[in-house]
């Protein structure tokens, strides 16, 4: 009887584990979403049937995510999250693989609308092809890229480059953390504990410090009064930006041209590693 006992628990065994290691082999087979680029690159005159007339230049490298299966409601409704968050939303309902496509749209019909009927007024005017301002010609970049954060997060990231004819070019970034479990975006209220706020400054306060003395050659900058001399952060006390990372190796924090410093400061990305901010994250 014992006998039988034994082998009937061996027979179990053996059993279970050839059930879970199928399970195994069947979710590491399990199709994954993959992430997918969608590239336009052209340039287009002014007016379309003159090729001396001004240009303008279109780059647009946006990235979204093709679903693994037409089940995989997760990864669209992490594309719709996506898009709902950049570009002030203008492209809500757009099929991600056509987003860039539609973009260069847009900026074609602006172009052509904004520009082309002071050029066509300076033609009239008598003024030689050769000598059109240099303004005429416009230049549109997008820089997009996805990719894996800390744990379950996806970081999203897009830097638009424009130049329009003004004083100088301008650049300006959006980051994106997205749960990859729920395809929420998370919030700065999400992320920190609020009770924290305080302490997390004076970490970015210091990050920022040692950057400017990095980019300045010096170590003559310690204080947030220091900063203001040089025109840093003249308008408020240091503040968690609503562009942040949290990506492998620490928190990020992005501040675009001008938030807490001149044009000519250029953006802040300052990253402070999980050692030293961990306590202060939610979980």
């Amino acid at each position: 009887m014992r006998k039988t006992y034994l082998l009937l628990s061996t027979f179990f065994c053996f059993l279970a584990s050839g059930i879970l290691m199928q399970s195994c082999i069947e979710q590491k087979q399990k199709p994954q979403a993959e992430i997918t680029s969608s590239v336009i690159d052209t340039t287009v005159y002014l007016k379309s049937d003159v090729k001396s007339s001004p240009s303008c230049k279109i780059h647009i490298e946006y990235m979204y995510l093709t679903p693994a299966s037409a089940e995989d409601s997760l990864s669209m409704l992490i594309n719709s999250e996506i898009q709902k968050n950049l570009f002030e939303g203008k492209y809500i309902g757009v099929a991600p693989e056509s987003v860039s496509t539609q973009m260069a749209d847009n900026y074609i019909r602006s172009y052509r609308t904004d520009v082309l009927k002071l050029y066509e007024a300076d033609v009239y005017n008598g003024m030689d092809e050769q000598d059109i301002p240099g303004w005429y010609n416009y230049e549109y970049d997008i820089q997009a890229n996805l990719e894996n954060g800390r744990d379950s997060i996806w970081n999203y990231t897009v830097t638009t480059f424009e130049s329009t004819g003004g004083a100088h070019p301008n650049t300006y970034s959006k980051w994106l953390n997205i749960d990859a479990v729920s395809g929420k975006v998370l919030t700065a209220e999400d992320a920190f504990k609020k009770e924290a706020e305080k302490k997390i400054c004076d970490l970015i306060l210091q990050a920022l410090i040692e950057e400017v003395n990095t980019r300045m050659k010096t170590d003559t900058i310690r204080t947030i009064d220091n900063l203001r001399s040089i025109g840093i952060l003249l308008e408020s006390d240091p503040y968690i930006p609503e562009n942040f990372l949290l990506s492998k190796d620490g928190v990020s924090f992005l501040y675009n041209r001008y938030e807490i410093a001149p044009y000519a400061s250029g953006d802040f990305k300052l990253t402070i590693p999980y050692n030293e901010i961990e306590t202060y994250l939610n979980k």
